[in-house]
């Protein structure tokens, strides 16, 4: 995943647990805006609003979105990014990694 500083992303690998979507999730490509969204509220601190995956949705095509989020931990010289997979009480995380 790549976050620009105008405001849109591109994806390639995720997400990979949408059901009914077509092809292997690891060639499953988006994209789409993300925001910082306000600390104090419930919704992901990180919010994705995907325009396009590859294989499950096209909102030029079908209408509407598909949205998700990501937590922030870390500070803010070193912050990591992540998400949970399935139930958030198993603790299993994506992880993302800060590519230069």
């Amino acid at each position: 995943m790549t976050l620009k500083g105008d405001g849109t992303f591109t994806t390639a690998g995720w997400p990979t647990d949408l059901e009914g979507a077509e092809g292997p999730p690891e060639l499953r490509e988006g994209n789409g805006t993300w925001e910082l969204t306000s600390t104090d509220g419930v919704d992901y601190p990180i919010s994705l609003t995907f325009h396009r995956i590859s294989g499950y949705w096209n909102s030029s095509e079908e209408g509407g979105y598909y949205g998700t989020g990501l937590y922030v931990d870390g500070s803010r010289q070193v912050p990591r990014l992540y998400e949970y997979r399935g139930d958030p009480d198993v603790c299993d995380l994506n992880r993302f990694k800060r590519g230069d």
